[in-house]
């Protein structure tokens, strides 16, 4: 993508804070332009007290305190009013950001590695912080600065105010732009480098038993080994690219004011005007020099930006139509002629597949692992959108059912169910605004209430608190109390037993028999033994659906 594109994008966020950029930008002005007064109300008294010329010290020093309490007063505010406005902006960022994961939903999430998420989320909005806060005002403070200053030194002398022009822009515009355009690779290959790390810490947090189980811990070292050492070799490009920035742009500074002495030396008889304008020329690249440096802090910024646009601006594998309809009740789903093929391969899952689960069935179906059976489930709930076909909710096309109406038809529950690092309570309720007496019914009807009950806070017990691990029975009984506290009237399960033994396998299946009498169920295992509660069997075979 080209940066214009992502600037463009980036500047949308800061447009409601126009106001306080523009009054950060001015105090920016002010505060740089204290630090010119200072060094050259200084020059000038002591040439004057050189000379033995009348200078009232009095009001000379209460200037330089004034400059000096406004330089840090500008300063402050300037600083706070940028990283103010660049930590607000983040926050803005962020929730576009969930607003587009929503969006993406389950499929592109299921896609995606757990590392380089959590990078964009929070490393790569991190970054974007030295463009708000670093970049978009500095700029506008080195333009005004520099307009002025060049004003005050063509009063001296035309010639010498180009010489100086000439050594902001060589800083402030064309070594950044040099710099970033030569080395923008450098950005890139950093984050790639900081993600590929990230994903393999989280891949051994992860999986530590079975890096014990199979002895790979000397295998994993040696990867996250592999993988900081290519980190801090793309680290180390960034320092040195830095490092040499900083020096040639110093460089640029003083040979910018041996310039201007040279040129003054043969042009200007007054010592004192040819101090004041070599004075003025270094005083007045504070500026610039920091935006010398954006060349370099931006290739990781850029880099950051680039992912985190690419990721807002991907295209949903399904949109909902919020002015579709909303079903109240259940009465049946039906796939007519469904072929399926995901998105990033040709070959197809399923084919010219027809089913029909109308209200009160329930439906098994069978099928070797990697069959499609899953992935029949997940066009039921929309996860992807079939290539041929149709599928329909109460006779109405999915397609035109709302998102919410589609969620509050369905429960689900899969093979692992997810725990938060909360309450049992509110693991339960998902935080719904549902009674404690309802939390407790359904945990009863998944019986695990008294296991609860057996904890030392018993529903307030946070799970990050209990003392040893929680069993995958126990962790599939409090999946099971979330979807009978749901009530859905369809619901859809996603092999609920394989990682389940026998007698925890049989214990789940008979609390779903006894308390899903009335609901519609589609069911989905390998196991035959979990199959049994369904009245009605299928298999797929090939992407076809085949009756037992």
């Amino acid at each position: 993508m080209k940066d214009r594109s992502l600037i463009r994008w980036l500047l949308g966020f800061a447009r409601p804070f126009i106001g306080k950029m523009t009054l950060a930008i001015f105090l920016g002005i002010l505060s740089n332009l204290s630090v010119v007064a200072i060094s050259m109300i200084a020059v000038w008294t002591v040439f004057r007290l050189l000379n033995q010329q009348a200078v009232n010290l009095s009001v000379i020093l209460g200037v330089l305190i004034a400059c000096g309490v406004l330089r840090g007063v500008a300063r402050y505010a300037e600083q706070y009013l940028n990283h103010d406005i660049a930590f607000r902006l983040l926050a803005l960022i962020r929730e576009d950001i969930f607003s587009t994961l929503r969006k993406m939903g389950p499929a592109y999430l299921s896609g995606k590695n757990s590392g380089d998420l959590i990078t964009a989320i929070s490393t790569d909005v991190e970054a974007l912080e030295v463009f708000f806060a670093h970049t978009i005002s500095p700029v506008f403070i080195a333009l005004g600065t520099t307009v002025i200053t060049f004003g005050f030194m063509a009063f001296f002398d035309w010639r010498m105010a180009l010489i100086l022009l000439l050594g902001q822009l060589l800083i402030g515009v064309i070594i950044p732009l040099i710099s970033y355009n030569r080395n923008r690779s450098i950005g890139d290959d950093y984050q790639t480098a900081f993600v590929a790390v990230n994903q393999t810490i989280m891949e051994n947090m992860n999986s530590l038993k079975d890096i014990a189980q199979y002895q790979l811990a000397q295998q994993r070292t040696g990867q996250l080994l592999s993988d900081s050492q290519r980190l801090n070799q793309q680290n180390k490009k960034r320092i040195l690219h830095a490092s040499s920035l900083q020096a040639f742009s110093e460089g640029v500074v003083v040979f910018t004011t041996l310039g201007i002495l040279l040129f003054g030396f043969y042009s200007i008889a007054n010592p004192l005007t040819l101090t004041l304008a070599a004075v003025l020329s270094l005083s007045s690249f504070g500026p610039v020099l920091a935006l010398g440096n954006l060349g370099n802090a931006l290739l990781t910024t850029f880099s950051s930006g680039r992912r985190l646009y690419q990721l807002v601006h991907v295209t949903p594998s399904v949109q909902f139509d919020p002015e579709g309809q909303e079903p109240a009740e259940f009465q049946q789903t039906a796939l007519a002629q469904v072929t399926f093929s995901y998105p990033e391969t040709k070959q197809k899952v399923l084919q010219q597949l027809s089913l029909n689960v109308n209200k009160g069935d329930r439906i098994g179906i069978s099928g070797e692992s990697g069959s499609g059976k899953s992935t029949l489930l997940k066009l039921v709930m929309r996860y992807w959108d079939p290539d041929n076909g149709k599928i329909t909710l109460n006779q109405l096309p999915i397609a035109r059912v709302t998102e919410p109406a589609l969620h509050q038809l369905q429960g689900v529950m899969e093979q692992t169910t997810f725990l938060f690092e909360d309450t049992i309570a509110n693991n339960i309720s998902m935080k719904r605004a549902v009674s404690q007496s309802a939390i407790e019914q359904a945990a009863q009807d998944a019986a695990i209430h008294e296991w609860i009950l057996s904890l030392p806070q018993g529903y307030e017990t946070r799970l990050s608190q209990l003392s040893r691990n929680i069993s995958d029975g126990e962790r599939q009984r409090i999946g099971l109390a979330r979807l009978f506290l749901y009530d859905a009237p369809l619901i859809l399960l996603d092999e609920p037993t394989s990682n389940l033994d026998y007698v925890n396998e049989q214990a789940i299946l008979a609390t779903l028999d006894k308390k899903l009498t009335d609901k519609t169920l589609l069911i989905v295992s390998h196991r035959e033994t979990t199959l049994d509660i369904a009245d009605q069997t299928y298999r797929v075979e090939k992407g076809h659906l085949l009756k037992n």
